[in-house]
């Protein structure tokens, strides 16, 4: 096997020094070409963070970086210099075939990064740990912690939001060690190229990417690891998507090797979901939306981009539990309903809200306890519903989600049945293409318009700061 030497430490507080922190680099660097080019893996387990985040904090002024939707073991990665993994799914194991393929890319001389801890049972990246000779623990690590080996001498602070700590093999080396001399962080050489395993805690984890923990000495680790394997920074690497795609009714369904098993089966809720929508809106999707679904390997929830709705194919524990998936699909698709011209204030509740319609119609008896548990956690910050304008600055989220399902039901109850269906079709009536936005007053004007009565009135008696003269361009009538 042949052995390359790690970089010196001199080497590396060169690299901190024209690196000051992850979101700031020197002008002289933001001139030159990207030195790293990353690929994020979102194909064993999909988060936010590693959909972007990561590169924000870490990578933003050094590289360039890019997403894996699709299978590992298919990812081209002659033009990375540094790979993104983390612990993963339990549902989606790492393949005998993805880590041969990320033990060619290290060989060859790229950088992987595991971020993983251990538990009970153990992720699937332990099976990645464990191809390079390394333990992941479900040992709890212990602060302080201190640098190690040849980060010895560095000064930094070292954040650690709390994880697992490694047992290491034959040539690895710790960087990191907690109050026991426990590594957290450590690397060793693989072929041209070097492995680093390390904690999950050691780095950020806000969607908002607000907290580039430790990135004054990470980001310079990583660059010097990166930089052992020549790129062309010309020559830009690129996302790869899902490999397979088929239709199925109106949608083109989209998945990898790891989530095919699951994607027939959230296919056929998102059928069984869709006509109950269309009876619930009263209309057909907009123009131009939601024809493809994405299955997503998580747990974690979904997105929407209107044309393309996303859904974890585990979500709420799915198959096991059904009402989540069903609000779930509901959500993601909703917004496709709303769409070109989103929800002000309710956006997302109006989504989750048409979720609740469709498990009641579906009969599943977790919808109304979701309802019912939504008003009762609004309530406790306006009991009566009549008090606070949820539009305020920092109204707190159940008041917006309560206050919002309340005005929802209260609609129906006095305006209804199917006033929500109005709604829509009065919606899709009266907004005109082009328009500049849509207001909270333009919404009370649809409503309006579509029970035929004056709404306005009625919304300030719940708190609702609302003016028909600030509405613009929703004629009346019906």
């Amino acid at each position: 096997m042949q052995m390359l030497r790690l970089p010196t430490l001199p080497v590396l507080l060169a690299l901190a020094a024209t690196t000051a922190t992850a979101t700031t680099a020197t002008t002289a660097a933001a001139q030159q070409p990207p030195a790293v080019h990353s690929v994020s893996d979102i194909s064993q387990e999909f988060t936010f963070y590693m959909d972007g985040r990561f590169h924000t904090q870490y990578l933003r002024d050094v590289g360039h970086d890019e997403r894996n939707w699709g299978s590992l073991a298919r990812l081209d990665l002659s033009n990375v210099n540094l790979l993104l993994l983390s612990a993963g799914d339990r549902r989606i194991p790492y393949t005998a075939a993805g880590i041969a393929n990320v033990e060619r890319f290290v060989r060859g001389g790229g950088a992987l990064l595991l971020m993983a801890d251990g538990a009970e049972p153990m992720p699937p990246g332990a099976a990645v740990a464990a191809h390079f000779g390394a333990r992941l623990t479900a040992q709890a690590a212990e602060r302080p912690f201190a640098f190690a080996g040849k980060l010895a001498d560095r000064k930094d602070e070292i954040t650690c939001r709390g994880g697992t700590v490694l047992e290491l093999g034959e040539d690895w080396q710790p960087l990191v060690v907690d109050k026991q001399q426990r590594p957290v962080l450590a690397c060793r050489t693989e072929g041209k190229g070097t492995v680093l395993a390390s904690s999950r805690g050691l780095f950020g984890e806000r969607p908002d990417a607000k907290d580039p923990i430790n990135a004054a000495w990470i980001t310079p680790l990583l660059v010097g690891f990166a930089a052992q394997k020549p790129i062309d920074p010309q020559k830009p690497h690129r996302s790869t998507w899902v490999e397979h795609e088929r239709k199925v009714g109106p949608l083109l369904l989209e998945y990898h090797d790891g989530t095919a098993p699951f994607a027939d089966r959230i296919a056929a809720e998102y059928q069984a979901v869709r006509p109950h929508l269309v009876a619930v809106t009263g209309v057909e999707p907009s123009p131009g939306m939601i024809s493809r679904l994405l299955v997503l390997p998580t747990g974690g929830g979904g997105f929407s981009s209107g044309e393309r709705i996303a859904i974890g194919a585990f979500w709420g524990n799915y198959p096991e539990q059904r009402y989540p998936m069903v609000e779930l699909i509901a959500h993601e698709a909703g917004h496709s309903w709303v769409l070109p011209y989103a929800e002000p204030l309710w956006n997302e509740p109006i989504a989750t809200y048409l979720g609740i319609l469709v498990g009641k119609r579906l009969e599943l008896p977790d919808a109304q306890r979701t309802l019912e548990a939504q008003l009762r956690a609004g309530r406790k910050h306006d009991p009566d519903y009549t008090k606070v304008d949820p539009q305020r600055d920092g109204a707190p989220r159940d008041l917006v989600w309560g206050k919002s399902f309340f005005v929802f039901e209260e609609l129906d109850f006095q305006h209804g049945p199917g006033a929500m269906a109005k709604y829509f079709r009065s919606k899709r009536a009266a907004l005109q293409p082009g328009r500049k936005g849509y207001s909270l007053d333009d919404c009370v004007a649809v409503w309006s318009r579509a029970v035929g009565a004056d709404l306005f009135p009625w919304f300030r008696s719940l708190g609702f700061a609302v003016d028909p003269a600030r509405v613009v361009d929703v004629p009346r009538g019906g």
